[in-house]
């Protein structure tokens, strides 16, 4: 009877996920787990089985229950819902080694850390947490910023840099048309407690203030918001804050309005001059807040100009250099040989490109060569008849490009430094919702190709 009885417990423990003990994560926020892993290792989360089997560049290759799958550092990408789990990867070895800025990059302790959860439940839960910036005022985020959570920066020219390669901190905000003026108010992203309050110095202008929240339902966690008006504040140190409460307006730097948020895990209050120290990859979770789901919107298109390159006010700092990603409709098609996840790029003003090259980044921790001597552009449109041009040339340098749209060529053209052109314009049918812009590279004498505007609508 005894014997009955163990082995009637045993198939009910397993039925129900007990088999195994859940790993305790390395730190949590909201209803999310955060795990550091080597490859090899392996963790239990509500009796299923994680495995990091190997990673390449950006990309790592996990088993979650019994399916295996690729996932990229989601420096701007969504998590994969696979057996009753939602997985991302927050950050690996590969994507923290491009850049000098380890501090940035403190919370990653091994070869990868992954960000687990439910996928029955929010990440943060919308009762307890909010987007922190207002919509009263019309505020609409695309997430198509270049200022995405670790996005590669190359090497940092600003004063006192001394000339580091940087990755960005936290998410930029596009806040310009709120510059200086009481419009787009941020507010407090749960209920917090305001730390300190930095707004001396700020800046060129003295017009910027950086203020800091402490979490109340975790204490580990906090929250910047950097690049603040400072004659907007409207909290004060030591203040108890409840969600939503207003905490001022934007500013941004000297050249572009905008908000810089970040959320950091600390075992101690971070200063202001360590305000960038164990950076936590939360971009998911924005999505989530804004988008009110963690799966991919599929945007379409059916017209439409794409700008490449341009500085942060003329287009919102939507420089159209990334990787494709369904939610935006558009992007590069790249693949695993691409550490950073993103194009060259050059621009001045009211002109810019972005650069092409058989190998990008050349000279940095970040060279990437292409295996193939082309790149896609990628245009999520309604299927039909569309008509499309393209500028191409480089502000800078000499530029040979070849040009096709949807397998139509559309003209091979070598330009002078500075020398942009447009093509004529085709006529392509779509049939597999996917406009591909193919540009190809010069194979002979190694110029750069630039692609600096496309132009497109449907016709019928």
């Amino acid at each position: 009877m005894r014997h009955s009885i163990t082995i009637f417990l045993l198939i009910f423990a397993c039925l129900n996920g007990w088999s195994q003990e859940n790993t305790e994560p390395d730190f949590r926020w909201g209803n999310s787990s955060f795990y550091n892993l080597n490859v090899g290792d392996s963790i239990v989360c509500n009796g299923t089985g994680l495995e990091l089997l190997e990673i390449t560049n950006h990309f790592n290759k996990i088993k979650i229950g019994k399916d295996t799958t690729w996932l990229k550092v989601s420096r701007r990408s969504l998590p994969s819902g696979l057996s009753n789990l939602r997985v991302y990867v927050a950050d690996n070895v590969n994507v923290k080694n491009l850049t000098d800025d380890n501090e940035v990059h403190g919370l990653l302790t091994k070869d990868a850390l992954i960000c687990v959860s439910f996928n029955d439940k929010n990440m943060l839960d919308p009762l307890r947490y909010i987007f922190p910036v207002s919509y009263n005022d019309g505020f609409f985020w695309r997430g198509e910023e270049d200022s995405y959570i670790f996005s590669y920066l190359g090497k940092d020219n600003l004063a006192g840099s001394g000339g580091r390669y940087r990755s960005y901190e936290g998410i930029g905000i596009d806040l310009h048309d709120a510059r200086g003026v009481e419009k787009h108010w941020i507010v407090a992203i749960e209920n917090s407690e305001v730390v300190w309050i930095e707004s001396e110095n700020q800046g060129q202008t003295d017009q910027e203030a950086c203020v800091l929240l402490k979490s109340e339902s975790n204490p580990d966690i906090y929250y910047l918001y950097n690049h603040l008006y400072a004659k907007n504040i409207e909290v004060r140190a030591g203040q108890k804050l409840f969600r939503g409460e207003l905490i001022g307006t934007g500013w941004g730097d000297e050249k572009w309005g905008h908000l810089q948020f970040v959320v950091l895990r600390s075992d101690s209050v971070p200063t202001y001059e360590k305000r960038f120290t164990n950076v936590v990859n939360f971009f998911p979770q924005f999505y989530e807040l804004y988008f009110h789901q963690s799966f991919s919107l599929n945007k379409f298109f059916t017209k439409g100009k794409i700008e490449f390159g341009k500085e942060a006010p003329v287009n919102q700092n939507q420089k159209n250099i990334l990787a494709y990603e369904m939610y935006s409709g558009k992007g590069w098609d790249m693949g695993r040989w691409n550490k950073t996840d993103k194009v060259e790029w050059i621009g001045e003003g009211e002109k810019g490109n972005a650069r092409l090259r058989k190998t990008l980044f050349a000279n940095s921790k970040a060279q990437s060569t292409n295996p193939k001597n082309y790149y896609d552009y990628r245009i999520s449109v309604k299927n039909g008849v569309y008509r499309i041009r393209a500028q191409v040339g480089d502000l800078r340098l000499p530029s040979w490009q070849r040009i096709e749209f949807e397998g139509t060529d559309a003209g091979t053209f070598k330009q002078a430094a500075g020398d942009y052109i447009w093509t004529s314009e085709r006529v392509v049918k779509i049939t597999d919702y996917s406009i591909n812009v193919r540009i190809y590279l010069d194979t002979e004498s190694n110029k750069v190709a630039g692609l600096s505007e496309i132009v497109f609508q449907k016709a019928y």
